[in-house]
């Protein structure tokens, strides 16, 4: 009787044991468990949608949180390399406040106009309402210096620009982060920051490579990859 009943209590504590850890181990890591079933999600449309799967420069992605699969094999919110022309839309995705967008860009030559490169859009406008520009990145007329427009919901087109011209015919780096109030543009190795006044849009947006609203940059994308930021 006596071992009986050691052997229950032993059984019982080990069954607690395993619950606890289960348990912490839900409330430790609800990110990565996130990014899990996201990832699981993006598998299982490009097997039910393989029409949205983005091969080069052709096709869009129409699921929202479906990824692009690269030339790596890995899957990517949006096309590594998209040809830009006007109205170019590339992706449908659902954006999140907190972000990193990231690419290498190759200018080729300079227009006498506002020269739109990417354009994260909601609304269907150009500006200037809360999405409109989420982000949004030009060439300034007659120039390779960057008109970086991240939104904000005091003002629409509130963003960073750029003191210096892009090389032509060179490979420079883009990096966007932005994360609470933390807004970090890094070009060419030449860092910006700035302090979000209050907040960003997050929802749906289509996004372009090349917008219809104004002409299109003379340049090439590299290593486009747009991803959300988790806090833990």
């Amino acid at each position: 009787m006596r071992k009986e009943s050691a052997s229950l209590h032993w059984t019982v504590a080990l069954y607690l044991v395993l619950f606890t850890i289960c348990v912490t181990a839900n409330k430790l890591y609800p990110m990565e468990a996130a990014v899990a079933a996201e990832d699981d999600m993006a598998a299982e449309n490009t097997e039910r949608y393989p029409e949205s799967v983005h091969k080069e420069n052709d096709g869009v992605c129409k699921i929202a949180y479906h990824r692009c699969k690269a030339d790596n094999n890995k899957y990517s919110l949006l096309p590594s390399s998209p040809a830009l022309s006007r109205n170019n839309a590339i992706a449908i995705i659902t954006a999140k406040a907190d972000y990193k967008l990231s690419f290498e860009i190759v200018p080729t030559a300079t227009i006498a106009d506002w020269a739109s490169i990417l354009h994260f859009n909601a609304g269907n406008k150009d500006c200037c309402d809360l999405g409109n520009r989420s982000p949004a990145i030009w060439f300034h007329p007659g120039s390779t210096r960057l008109h970086v427009r991240i939104g904000d919901s005091a003002d629409g087109n509130w963003g960073i620009d750029t003191a210096d011209a892009l090389p032509l015919n060179v490979r420079s780096e883009f990096i966007l982060e932005c994360k609470g109030k933390d807004v970090k543009l890094t070009v060419g190795g030449k860092v910006y920051t700035a302090t979000q006044p209050t907040y960003r849009y997050s929802g749906q947006l289509i996004v372009y490579a090349g917008n219809p609203y104004w002409p299109v940059a003379q340049a090439q994308l590299y290593g486009l990859d747009y991803e959300a930021l988790y806090s833990r």
